[in-house]
């Protein structure tokens, strides 16, 4: 019996190749050959974890190509787990209790009728990229050993060069992130493909116009839809406890969205979501008649659905919250729907900001309110934290808005913040929300998110007051994702 505090682990059979995938490595057992087979936390990076665990079990230095779209089970059976990974070394002996087995030779079959149906399969979806009758550069063999070559193309100039050392932290067929090493600073290259092929032109875009917000492109691989950075520090707001990392953080925010003033435009060229609140407006009555919807067709009764009639005055209420902000003439600015403490670098000389494929034009507050609930949760210890991050990120905005301006903005901020999280994709709409007990429930806990925050203020209770810097006002702060 697991205790509480043990995290059950999932297992990988792994289908390491070399080659050019014409050799797979079998482990020994009491009854033949099998798979390697590792063990890796949930919810965190796949590929990063194996590629640690291939090396601490087998010194094997290997890198991810995906992991198979197959079902190898049916029926109440859970499938197992499968990764396609080669081997950095090509002609290295096999580690101890392991052998290289020729594909070709055919005699590769393991005791497992399901093991060997997933390195057929794996097998066919390797050669479709490999052939290009399916897009997935990065599932190709030997795309890592173009990736060195190309990076150094790019760094001969800058007088770096790689020295063979990287850490591969995600990975698919039609996507990559890869930290590589050199005799310098490292650099990051990071590839993208559907349904965020928007990044790079994003990226491009904001390094462009904001360069000291992101780190420094080093180059652009068009055919891959990737490119290279520089890597400004190695530590991330997430890994920071130190208060004054996460005020450094608000005010960067704060100076970057004030200098994105006017340059809408380019953002929305740049393919940026248009989040500015006149369409949030119009997707009021859709959206609520899409959560009237889901509330019909939940199955279990606690949370309670909420009822028609509190739907309706839910949608009169974020309506009005959106035409108040509205009225106030608030500047449309540079926004992060994804604003997590992970995407964001911090250094004593500045932040970085990275990850936009979720960025967006919208009202500046939303984007810190996902910021100042990220601190709520990373700072439990420290009761300040709240308003000592509203502070900092208020003061560069006291030169541009008024006290009145900024008490009501904060007011309504919190509610529009989980609005826009909801609708900032098309997933809210989609038929298919319909048919997916996950996506339902995740949006019905919105709504449900949603009309908390509007009780909260219609009785007057908050958890959270602060002194503006700009007025003497309390504020309200609770933001409801």
């Amino acid at each position: 019996m697991k205790s509480s505090n043990q995290v059950e682990r999932e297992s990988y059979r792994l289908i390491i190749t070399r080659r050019n995938a014409s050799e797979i490595l079998f482990t020994s057992t009491e009854s033949g050959w099998s798979l390697p087979q590792v063990e890796i936390l949930p919810r965190r990076r796949v590929s990063e974890q194996l590629t640690t665990e291939a090396e601490f079990g087998w010194t094997l230095k290997t890198y991810c190509l995906f992991i198979p779209g197959f079902a190898t089970r049916t029926g109440d059976v859970r499938p197992a787990n499968y990764a396609v990974m080669e081997s950095i070394k090509q002609n290295d002996k096999a580690p101890l209790g392991t052998v290289w087995t020729s594909v070709a030779s055919g005699n590769w079959q393991t005791d497992s009728p399901e093991d060997n149906h997933a390195i057929e399969e794996s097998l066919r979806e390797l050669d479709s990229y490999d052939s290009e009758s399916k897009a997935g550069r990065f599932g190709r063999p030997a795309w890592l050993k173009e990736l060195f070559s190309w990076t150094q193309e790019q760094l001969t100039p800058l007088g770096l060069r790689v020295n063979g050392n990287f850490r591969q932290i995600d990975s698919g067929p039609t996507f990559s992130l890869v930290r590589l090493e050199t005799n310098g600073p490292a650099v990051w290259f990071k590839a993208t493909g559907e349904p965020n092929l928007h990044e790079l032109p994003i990226t491009l875009c904001l390094a462009r116009l904001f360069p000291e917000s992101l780190p420094p492109i080093l180059g652009i691989h068009p055919s891959w839809n990737g490119w290279l950075s520089e890597e400004v520090s190695d530590t991330t707001l997430d890994q920071c406890t130190d208060l004054s990392a996460w005020e450094r953080t608000a005010a960067s925010v704060a100076e970057l969205q004030i200098a994105s003033i006017g340059k809408s435009s380019a953002l929305l060229n740049s393919q940026c979501k248009d989040l500015r609140l006149p369409g949030l407006i119009d997707l009021v009555p859709r959206f609520f008649s899409r959560m009237a919807e889901l509330m019909a067709i939940q199955v279990q009764q606690s949370p309670p659905p909420l009822t028609v009639s509190e739907l309706e005055s839910l949608g009169t209420r974020l309506r009005e919250a959106l035409l108040l902000l509205q009225n106030i003439g608030l500047p449309d600015t540079l926004g992060h729907i994804d604003f997590n403490p992970g995407n964001i670098v911090v250094s004593p000389a500045r932040c970085v900001f990275l990850d936009w494929a979720e960025a967006c034009v919208t009202n500046p507050f939303v984007t810190f309110e996902y910021l100042r609930e990220h601190a709520r949760r990373n700072l439990t210890q420290v009761t300040t934290a709240s308003v000592r991050i509203a502070t900092a990120y208020l003061l560069p905005w006291t030169t541009l808005l008024s006290p009145d301006d900024v008490a009501l903005a904060l007011t309504v901020s919190p509610l529009i913040a989980v609005f826009i999280y909801a609708v900032a994709t098309s997933g809210w709409c989609s038929p298919e929300t319909l048919r997916s007990p996950t996506r339902s429930g995740y949006l019905r806990s919105l709504a449900r998110r949603m009309h908390s925050e509007v009780m909260l203020r219609a009785k007057g209770e908050n958890n959270e007051t602060f002194n503006s810097p700009l007025s003497n006002q309390p504020a309200v702060f609770q933001f409801p994702v």
